[in-house]
């Protein structure tokens, strides 16, 4: 077995003093992981990829009035967004809320202990994930990279391609089935990439290991 790396936290903020304290918080936390930060959502688009972070903090004042509901919602089709926004936003992203990809906290720095609690929470649901996976493994050997790959993927494409194409024709649907829809969007393309994290974090471990 390889040894583990510390979970990534992707830090999403303007504020570089923000991103520090939230790196200095969860450093006193039981979960290994780094922070690395991005002062904008388009620079998050460019780290996400290399970093695939196990959890990212948003912070929706660097947005400047920009719609922080579609930021939320893009980010959290990579990974659990912790999402520091005003009320009125999070009462938008309700259905994200209650399908497990989002939490809310307040803005503002008073609360930033709260958003780090919540950071430090998803960290270690998914290293009880990863946990559970390992007990598969070492308990019948099934490839389980290929499991996930091939009986979940394709369900899922399915379901996404269903989806979209009901979003593509959303003139005379109700209005309050599109919010469903997008979720429902939004969650097979994380599922999806969450099948690819895993699959391949798992055959990293079937590869012999060569010391010297």
């Amino acid at each position: 077995m390889t040894p583990e790396t510390p979970c990534v936290v992707l830090a999403v903020t303007a504020s570089e003093r923000t991103a520090e304290s939230l790196r200095e918080w969860l450093a006193e936390g039981p979960a290994e992981c780094e922070v690395q930060h991005a002062a904008t959502v388009r620079s998050a688009r460019r780290l996400i990829d290399r970093l695939q972070p196990g959890v990212i903090y948003f912070e929706a004042a660097n947005l400047a009035g920009a719609d922080a509901r579609a930021a939320v919602r893009e980010l959290a089709r990579y990974a659990p967004v912790v999402a520091a926004v005003s009320p009125e936003v999070a009462r938008e992203l309700a259905v994200l809320v209650v399908a497990g990809t989002v939490e809310c906290a307040p803005a503002g720095d008073e609360f930033l202990d709260l958003a780090a609690a919540l950071v430090e929470r998803r960290l270690q649901a998914g290293r009880h994930l990863r946990e559970r996976i390992e007990d598969v493994e070492a308990e019948d050997g099934a490839d389980f990279g290929s499991i996930l790959r091939h009986e979940l993927n394709n369900p899922l494409t399915g379901i996404l391609g269903n989806a979209e194409m009901l979003l593509n024709r959303r003139q005379g649907m109700p209005e309050e089935a599109l919010p469903r829809l997008e979720t429902i969007a939004d969650l097979a393309v994380r599922l999806r990439e969450t099948i690819r994290r895993l699959s391949s974090a798992w055959e990293a471990r079937q590869r012999p290991q060569h010391i010297g």
